[in-house]
């Protein structure tokens, strides 16, 4: 086994000992999903240079009932007051993810608990019918019939609620006389808290990048700091801003 996996998996063991996780307790959880989840995903990308290097990403999940229908909002980049750690300067004098397992500290959990601040840059927004019984889906497009038409569609699903949930993504390419390219995200859930508030299990995206991934309750979404500019919490993040060139190392 490549060492770069046994380093996930090994990581994987030690959270499932820290939350007192099991099988059965995963059997006893009963997951509301409705709330604000922050999720963490670390995972290894077969496509890489160097698919040995541990990753990972984190985003905020919004999701909200409305009668028939479930609300889920993403939000891919989030803001600690805590930004210790998250980023690195990298040899070409860029900031980007430190490459290993990273996980919140004892601050940034409790920035986690009090909410979080979000940037509305890149986020989605999908409806989802149906029930907690028979599942949650966006509802497919037609295909364009017109072979100069080239459509792009996400259909977003949760299922398996309440107790073990798996959250798919599906993104879909195609036109009227061509085969569609689907990628496929997806997360799925093997163990739960017995509260429902913590979750954890696999993370597969188009079948190369491969890992684990946590969901936890989180407090309310904050909204950026007015005492910041958005520049200044970029900073901060270690995310890089256009046009303004790096501090030397």
């Amino acid at each position: 086994m490549r060492r770069g996996f046994a380093t996930l998996l090994a990581a994987g063991s030690v959270l499932a000992v820290t939350w007192g996780l099991s099988r059965s307790a995963a059997a006893e959880g009963q997951v509301d999903i409705e709330g604000t989840w922050y999720v963490i995903v670390h995972y290894l990308d077969d496509n890489s240079p160097n698919p040995e290097q541990e990753r990972w990403e984190d985003k905020i999940w919004v999701l909200e009932r409305s009668g028939s229908r479930l609300k889920w909002r993403e939000y891919p980049i989030v803001v600690f007051d805590d930004e210790e750690g998250r980023f690195e300067r990298r040899g070409t004098g860029q900031y980007a993810r430190v490459l290993h397992f990273w996980e919140p500290n004892e601050s940034q959990r409790a920035d986690i608990r009090d909410g979080l601040q979000v940037n509305d840059r890149g986020s989605k927004t999908k409806t989802l019918r149906g029930s907690d019984s028979k599942g949650w889906a966006t509802r497919h497009r037609a295909r364009p019939s017109s072979a100069s038409v080239v459509s792009y569609t996400e259909h977003w699903s949760i299922d398996n609620l309440p107790s073990e949930p798996t959250f798919t993504r599906r993104d879909i390419m195609g036109s009227g006389r061509s085969d569609s390219l689907e990628g496929v995200t997806r997360y799925t859930t093997t163990e739960v808290m017995p509260s429902g508030n913590r979750l954890r299990g696999s993370f597969v995206r188009d079948g190369t990048r491969r890992g684990t991934f946590r969901m936890m309750r989180a407090g309310p979404l904050q909204a950026l700091s007015s005492k910041k500019t958005q520049r200044d919490l970029q900073r901060e993040a270690g995310i890089p801003i256009p046009g303004e060139s790096p501090e030397a190392p």
